[in-house]
């Protein structure tokens, strides 16, 4: 049976031919280079050093590495507008991102609205 989500995404809301603006098609969050998302080699060799020095071989914390929030914090601060690593939070997929920046915002008891249609997580 096909996923009334993937049908909307794959069929209706494609790229129109010719934009002068490059898409990452996220919707089905699927970053592949089959979906039209190119790492750079850069990413590449870091991702095959870090296999390679056998250090990055566990869980890393929740909000993510010290590193990789001082990089994010470092790209997206300004001078007058800096960006404290502490205050930067990483999520592996929009749900688990989703889900933090809810449970930071809401209190039990709150009620928020959920758009649909939805995607199912199963």
């Amino acid at each position: 049976m096909l996923n009334p989500i993937r049908n909307i995404l794959e069929r209706e809301m494609k790229t129109p031919v010719g934009h002068p603006l490059p898409h990452i098609p996220l919707g089905l969050g699927e970053p592949t280079k089959a979906n039209g998302y190119i790492l750079d080699p850069k990413i590449n060799e870091a991702i095959i050093e870090a296999v390679k020095a056998e250090t990055n071989n566990g869980y890393t914390p929740a909000s993510g590495t010290l590193a990789a929030r001082e990089a994010i914090a470092k790209k997206f601060g300004t001078e007058e507008f800096p960006i404290d690593p502490n205050n930067v939070f990483l999520a592996f997929g929009c749900s688990g991102a989703l889900y933090n920046a809810i449970a930071l915002l809401c209190e039990r008891g709150d009620r928020i609205a959920v758009a649909k249609p939805g995607f199912p997580l199963c």
